[in-house]
């Protein structure tokens, strides 16, 4: 794995005025290490920035004003919907192509619906990353085959998709994130910038809508279908 500080250095020699700018977002320095040096091979493309905080990845964006936003979302435990909203409403222009180990099936959808041009599982191939970057720096939408054919079945008025989370909505979905990273209705509320109660409420809400009986039936549920968000470093 290159250096980021040479990648980085090397990146301006190698732009040109055709080159697509873009700011790359890893959920670990390890991820945007391997993000830069994966478009930093093809010119292209000039990674004008690169980030793994929240922080630090709001604050290039606003500096660079980039033609594509490639970004893991779920930084911190935040609510990465919401964070890609208001990326998409502040920035119209920035093309977001989301990259992520969470579910696509989970995401895919909420992630297009909130403003981003595409979503890219980490767990495919360097050259479909390559690809989803073309379509969306072409004006395109990227999606799997798997997510396109689900929008189809759907489209075509399927009605035996398999039962799933798309009954929370995008603020449930946040919560519900959150409990399968095992956090507490205090941790939680802090996070997300509301009270207690409101997600207490939100709570009791994804109960009634995936029925779990108890609470501890909904930390189980979210853990299973979700994950306890633990972060492998080795892959970009």
């Amino acid at each position: 794995m290159p250096d980021l500080r040479d990648v980085k250095k090397r990146a301006p020699a190698r732009a040109t005025a055709q080159s697509r700018r873009i700011v790359a977002v890893g959920d670990t320095i390890i991820s945007e290490q391997g993000l830069v040096a994966i478009i930093g091979r093809d010119p292209r493309y000039h990674v004008c920035g690169a980030a793994h905080t929240f922080e630090e990845a709001n604050k290039l964006v606003r500096q660079h004003h980039p033609d594509v936003l490639l970004i893991e979302p779920f930084l911190e435990n935040r609510d990465a919907i919401r964070w890609i909203q208001d990326l998409a409403m502040e920035f119209p222009r920035i093309r977001i192509l989301v990259v992520s180990r969470q579910s696509e099936r989970t995401y895919a959808e909420r992630a297009l619906c909130a403003g981003a041009s595409g979503y890219w599982m980490k767990n495919s191939s360097v050259e479909e990353l390559m690809h989803a970057i073309e379509t969306v720096v072409a004006g395109g939408i990227y999606a799997s085959r798997a997510i396109t054919g689900l929008a189809m079945h759907k489209f075509a008025g399927g009605r035996n998709l398999p039962p799933g989370l798309d009954v929370l909505s995008d603020r449930e979905m946040a919560v519900f994130g959150l409990i399968a990273a095992q956090h507490g209705v205090g941790q939680i509320a802090k996070e997300l910038g509301v009270s207690r109660k409101t997600v207490e409420t939100h709570c009791e809400h994804i109960k009634a809508k995936l029925g779990y009986p108890d609470a501890e039936a909904l930390r189980r549920g979210a853990r299973e279908s979700l994950g306890t968000a633990e972060r492998p470093a080795q892959n970009p």
